[in-house]
């Protein structure tokens, strides 16, 4: 199964089925693929992830700045996380550098670069 970087996010809005790896990357259980998975085509796209993670930012910005505070954050990532999401250093994850983040996460398990993550 794919393992998929920040996918503590996942974990918190989809439920505690995914399985910490010894690496300390999340596995998705086929549960999680088949939530991910909207349009049923046994794989989750790129379109399928990013509108994803968009969702899960919206829920976890409480305070609805368009940005992340570190503990908004604080509830699915470690304060380590958050840093190297934070790319500008200010103290606050935006929706673009988390997109980017999660995006690049993609990129990297997207082993044979088709645009989908296969369980």
């Amino acid at each position: 199964m794919k393992r998929i970087l920040a996918l503590a996010v996942s974990v918190a809005l989809l439920g505690p089925a995914a399985v910490l790896a010894q690496n300390g990357q999340f596995e998705l259980t086929p549960e999680h693929f088949a939530e991910l998975d909207k349009n049923k085509s046994g794989g989750v796209s790129k379109d399928e992830y990013e509108q994803f993670m968009r969702n899960a930012f919206k829920k976890l910005d409480t305070d609805r700045n368009n940005s992340l505070s570190s503990a908004e954050a604080g509830k699915v990532m470690t304060s380590d996380q958050f840093a190297t999401i934070d790319a500008n250093k200010d103290g606050k994850v935006t929706l673009d550098e988390f997109i980017q983040h999660v995006m690049s996460d993609f990129d990297r398990q997207d082993r044979n670069k088709d645009g989908t993550l296969q369980p």
